[in-house]
């Protein structure tokens, strides 16, 4: 199955558990081999307080955000959802939106 990448972002992200993490805010295509292997997340107030993260007034506008490499997807559809569960997350290496560097 295919779908555009414009069409994931947006999509509600679960984890193993059915606990809502957040939205896709975008996938990640690796330039060298052209495939999605990552997602980018924007993390719901919730979830960022369970993964350790911090959330302040001016969160509304701007969420942080976690990226998940494709091989933590158990399915997509109409939503994400995650093999791993929220606790999982957070002790697994991820890095946030501010340590990638664009590339142009």
């Amino acid at each position: 199955m295919h779908v555009k990448l414009d069409e994931l972002a947006g999509l509600k992200v679960f984890d193993a558990n059915g606990r809502v993490i957040g939205a896709v805010k975008a996938a990640l295509v690796d330039m060298e081999t052209w495939q999605v292997d990552t997602l980018r997340i924007g993390v719901e107030r919730h979830a960022a307080a369970d993964l350790e993260m911090g959330w302040s007034f001016w969160a509304f506008w701007r969420r942080p955000t976690i990226d998940v490499s494709t091989g933590q997807i158990n399915a997509a559809g109409d939503a994400i959802i995650l093999r791993v569960s929220l606790a999982e997350l957070r002790e697994s290496p991820h890095l946030p939106a501010e340590v990638l560097v664009a590339v142009h």
